[in-house]
């Protein structure tokens, strides 16, 4: 597959530490046709001057914008993108030097719309990928819904839009909505009902590193609670299937926001100077007592059942088990 082309695209804002090691994974790839994007959202912490550096290898192209958040900018990348498979790769993260050939090889076994792989979430900027045995899974037609549904009820980061070589033709007009947060949950839904075969590997190849700014960890703020419509479009996308299965563990992922954002509130706490806690633990936690039994009959771990009963009962409660045992949430 020496004459495919893989469009990978960077959106960047104020990732100057890390930068540098992102790109250079990428431009250090053993497969070397691709063209890079590198798309300065507006920094102002010398990020921008960082991608100019590298535009003396001609696969890489940079363009400053003012800053429009994080889907604008791979929107911007999408509509550039002229390569046959496309890659997303977040500017303080990195992919095993492989990831490119090892994605092409499985294409080549067996011809896909996507494959999805592993990662590894860390703090360790020094952190080295394991080894481990492959596993290879590969759906079609109506699987492909429920394999996604199922699997990311048990984990969240099958969302994320990085793990995952996307066939540009499949892809189309398809772009992440603008201006909001959790944007990426709907747009992987989206693209895997357009697929018609993908394939799943263990493999981890792409390092994602934990900072301080994620909006899906540490004190809950107004950007965190934005995770409510995404998953009301999720909902409302799986009702629409003819699969009753999908349609179910919709109805989980609608159910499972009100526990997830109680139990964030019950680890971190809130952002007091953006929501009054009190107020939002009233409204979050009527809503998960109603969608209880819900979860008590979803895929999800019996740890979890237990802390979901628990927050039915009583939040503080909850919050004082959570504080002690760090393992339940």
């Amino acid at each position: 597959m020496e004459d495919v082309k893989i469009s990978v695209i960077v959106p960047v804002y104020n990732a100057a530490p890390y930068l540098e090691r992102c790109v250079e994974s990428i431009l250090g790839q053993t497969y070397g046709r691709l063209e890079l994007f590198l798309i300065d959202d507006g920094s102002t912490d010398g990020s921008g001057a960082i991608c100019d550096r590298f535009l003396a290898d001609p696969r890489v192209q940079v363009v400053h914008k003012v800053n429009g958040g994080q889907a604008q900018a791979r929107n911007l990348g999408l509509d550039r993108a002229t390569g046959d498979y496309v890659l997303f790769v977040d500017s303080d993260d990195q992919i095993a030097l492989d990831t490119l050939a090892y994605c092409l090889r499985l294409q080549e076994q067996a011809p896909a719309d996507a494959v999805l792989f592993d990662c590894l979430m860390t703090e360790n900027r020094e952190a080295v990928i394991p080894a481990s045995q492959e596993t290879l899974r590969r759906f079609s037609g109506d699987e492909i819904l429920r394999f996604f549904m199922e699997e990311s009820t048990r984990q969240a980061r099958l969302y994320s839009p990085c793990l995952c070589l996307y066939r540009r033709e499949v892809l189309g007009d398809l772009r992440f909505r603008e201006g909001v947060f959790f944007e990426d949950v709907d747009f992987k839904y989206k693209f895997m009902a357009r697929c018609q075969r993908i394939v799943v590997s263990n493999q981890v190849k792409y390092i994602y590193y934990i900072t301080g700014n994620s909006t899906t960890s540490g004190r809950l703020g107004r950007r965190g609670l934005e995770v409510r419509l995404a998953d009301q479009i999720i909902y409302e996308l799986t009702q629409q299937s003819s699969d009753p299965v999908v349609r179910r563990l919709g109805k989980v992922k609608r159910a499972r926001t009100a526990f997830s954002l109680l139990g964030r509130m019950a680890r971190y706490g809130v952002k007091t100077e953006e929501i009054n806690e009190d107020e939002l633990i009233v409204q979050l936690t009527k809503e998960h007592r109603d969608n209880l039994f819900t979860l008590l009959f979803a895929p999800i771990g019996f740890q979890r059942k237990v802390l979901a009963i628990l927050l039915a009962i009583s939040f503080n409660i909850a919050r004082r088990v959570m504080n002690s045992r760090k393992t339940i949430y």
